[in-house]
């Protein structure tokens, strides 16, 4: 089970490992002294992901949470590394650096296999690095949570929502939770209108800054050949 978005509830990590059905416990850790909290509480692995991620992010590169986080943990742990890689030659670096394997997202989101509409696909080929863009917040006041997605309507209207709210905020027309709440369901089912039902202007287009490697549908075989093939050449190189 991958767990994300800060400390687990006590009990909880407890309560996956134990019981009828034991699972394994994977955690997302943006950070040195998270990491290390997560695995004293019980996680399995990490998986450390930079800001190039498309989803939920943190605010730090791959790069830079690679050479913080692998020497010190990779040793005696299973460390994942995730966030922007989409070529062979970038997964062969960070094997280099010692974490158990690499994580790729975006790389396989128009995979033939992948049940993404065929809006959402050519939106992605489409797309370049540039385009998938961080969640832009407006005002401190309401709450955006960081995630990479392919910049449309729906991210101009978000923008402008979030203008709006802060106006009604500021003249006092508006409680604060009331205002935060209005913020944090704006995006609520964007993600299945643009993978599901391919509404490419109004969903939200979930992608990392790898999105502009894709060009074309390909079949998940295919592409775990190219990337093998890439990497061997890198290391070989190397």
């Amino acid at each position: 089970m991958v767990l994300a978005g800060g400390i687990p509830p006590t009990g909880s990590v407890e309560a996956i490992k134990g019981g009828e059905n034991p699972a394994k416990v994977i955690y997302f850790a943006p950070t040195l002294a998270l990491a290390k909290k997560l695995l004293r509480s019980g996680a399995d692995a990490l998986v450390i992901e930079g800001m190039e991620a498309g989803g939920h992010i943190g605010p730090v590169s791959t790069s830079v949470l690679a050479q913080e986080m692998l020497p010190e943990l990779s040793e005696n742990h299973l460390i994942f590394v995730a966030g922007g890689m989409g070529h062979g030659n970038a997964i062969a670096g960070y094997l280099e650096m010692s974490p158990a394997s690499v994580q790729l997202g975006t790389r396989f989101a128009c995979a033939a296999e992948s049940i993404a509409h065929e809006n959402f696909k050519k939106a992605f080929f489409r797309a370049n690095a540039r385009d998938a863009i961080a969640s832009v917040q407006v005002d401190p006041r309401l709450p955006v949570i960081p995630v990479r997605a392919l910049k449309n309507n729906g991210t101009e209207e978000f923008t402008r929502k979030q203008i709006e709210v802060t106006g009604v905020l500021d003249r006092e027309e508006i409680a604060m939770e009331e205002a935060q709440l209005q913020i944090e369901q704006y995006w609520a089912g964007a993600l299945r209108r643009a993978v599901i039902d391919g509404d490419v202007e109004n969903g939200r287009l979930m992608a990392g800054q790898s999105v502009g490697m894709l060009k074309a549908e390909e079949p998940v075989a295919d592409i775990m050949q190219k990337l093998m093939v890439q990497s061997e050449e890198a290391l070989t190189r190397r």
